[in-house]
């Protein structure tokens, strides 16, 4: 048997189509961060993420 942590980033906005990323290169939860922000995904104060579509529409 074997067993995977896969460390995934939720988005905290409410009512979000794209609740959760990940990326296969990635061991910890920093870097899933580090990793998608090329892809547009934030942070804000308080350790909240953001995607992409949220952030566009103005759920900071």
């Amino acid at each position: 048997m074997s067993f995977y942590m896969i460390p995934i980033v939720h988005c905290d906005a409410p009512d979000c189509e794209k609740p959760e990323i990940h990326h296969p290169e990635a061991r910890t939860i920093a870097d899933v961060r580090r990793l998608r922000k090329a892809d547009g995904w934030r942070q804000r104060p308080g350790g909240r993420d953001i995607c992409p579509d949220c952030w566009t529409a103005g759920h900071r």
